[in-house]
């Protein structure tokens, strides 16, 4: 059985072509060699220009552009493909992806300024979101909307431009917001979405992102629907507006086949010292990596994991750590695990005592253990405290009326405390006690991926 070939395409130029059904094979393109060069990881941090690539790693780094679960299989139903076809499921949806990869059919030439974007009422919004995560066979209207993304909750991808109306993106045309439905009323987590936008403000506040976010109600014949819309960080206003960006499961070569695979939970990859690395090897700010590794600590969110970490990988082949997104309050829910998606060093908990409770001290032992001088990571974690008392007593809660007080005063709770345990600016912290990292605790039992 022969497969699609495909052209993949980066910032103009055609860097590679894939092939192979069951184990896709990548061939680089003297163009993309001559613009980059031989070693360059500009597609992603395991697939560098020049080199024979393992099948394997071609096939994580495509799974790691499709959606997950259902969402993939409903995909693939809808094209009329297995699930398990990779390559297939990129000739049907690629030309849209997460980054500034397109693929395209071989020889179909330069897609960047293909596609077309058509006018949307709420109402058909509405009916996107209700059927994200099922199957839908008449594709809206007929016309393929050639658009993925990976994650488990269901999103669509439209255009918007300011606060206009929204837009599908037709064969091709780059989206620039990811609109997620949110989970039903009177439930647990109904508030994520709200507690999302608002983390999301506090994160713009610190400089940590650039990306807009807001809770809409879509209205259709079935009722209101809640929803967060968010701007792409990976969507630039241009001719070309993608920039390329991988996600720390893709840049580790990381099989998330099994969705639980992008939780740490004992094992020893995916980790926050890999992401530090990614950075460190085309001269990225680790700095920046810290900073939201002690901003997420601060406001309780449990799911930073390798899907929720990722890397803008600009066209001179320069790296920097994307824009925070996906992060939420969860710790004032009764039933939320209080287990860290990813171990600061080597400790999982992220509220309460214990040998396995993460201290403020952890995260400057976390930034020391990737190189980074600990009189640095200990600045970073003071200043990162400070900006966000700063930031708190800043936002006006009444912008954010989804946000409960129980939400707000635990995140003020956790980063008073933490300015607490900092104790006095002008005394450093040595390395007796930053302590030794715990071992490794094997892995505790799953849990739904989020």
């Amino acid at each position: 059985m022969t497969g699609p070939v495909l052209d993949v395409w980066l910032y103009g130029t055609r860097l590679a072509t894939l092939s192979g059904p069951e184990r896709p094979g990548l061939s680089w393109t003297d163009e993309g060699i001559a613009r980059w060069g031989a070693g360059s990881r500009v597609l992603s941090a395991k697939l560098p220009i020049g080199s024979s690539v393992v099948p394997a790693l071609v096939r994580n780094y495509l799974d790691g552009l499709l959606p997950e679960g259902n969402a993939r299989v409903n995909h693939a139903m809808a094209a009329g493909l297995s699930p398990d076809d990779s390559l297939g499921l990129m000739a049907v949806y690629g030309r849209d992806t997460p980054g500034a990869a397109i693929f395209v059919e071989h020889g179909h030439g330069d897609p960047t300024r293909s596609g077309h974007y058509e006018l949307l009422e709420p109402s058909e919004v509405a009916e996107r979101l209700r059927t994200a995560d099922r199957f839908s066979p008449a594709q809206f209207e007929g016309v393929i909307e050639s658009s993925t993304l990976p994650g488990m909750v269901p999103k669509v991808t439209l255009h918007r431009e300011g606060s206009g109306p929204w837009y599908s993106c037709k064969e091709g045309a780059a989206s620039t917001w990811i609109v997620k439905r949110g989970a039903p009323p009177n439930t647990e987590s109904a508030d994520v979405i709200d507690t999302e936008v608002a983390c999301l403000a506090l994160a713009r506040d610190l400089g940590l992102t650039d990306i807009q976010a807001e809770v809409l109600t879509f209205e259709d014949d079935r009722g209101p629907l809640r929803a967060i819309a968010v701007s792409r960080y990976d969507r630039v206003p241009a001719a070309d507006p993608r920039l390329h960006q991988e996600d720390l499961a893709q840049a580790t070569g990381l099989n998330t086949g099994d969705p639980n695979r992008k939780f740490q939970w004992g094992s020893r990859m995916p980790s926050l010292g890999q992401a530090a690395e990614v950075l460190r090897l085309d001269g990225g700010d680790r700095d920046q990596l810290l900073r939201l590794v002690i901003f997420s600590y601060l406001v309780g969110n449990t799911d930073m994991h390798a899907k929720n970490i990722s890397f803008l990988r600009l066209p001179d082949g320069r790296v920097r750590l994307a824009p925070a997104y996906d992060i939420a309050m969860h710790l004032h829910h009764a039933r939320e695990g209080r287990r860290l998606a990813l171990d600061v060093n080597g400790k999982y908990w992220v509220d309460g005592t214990g040998e396995q409770a993460v201290a403020i001290t952890d995260l400057i032992a976390e930034g020391k253990s990737w190189g980074l001088p600990v009189a640095r990571a200990q600045n970073l974690v003071e200043q990162t405290v400070d900006d966000l008392t700063a930031a708190l007593g800043r936002i006006d809660p009444a912008d954010h009326p989804g946000v409960s007080d129980e939400a707000w005063l635990t995140v003020h709770r956790r980063v008073s405390r933490a300015a607490g345990r900092l104790g006095p600016r002008s005394r450093s912290v040595t390395e007796k006690q930053l302590g030794e990292r715990p071992s490794r605790m094997r892995r505790r039992g799953p849990r739904a991926p989020k």
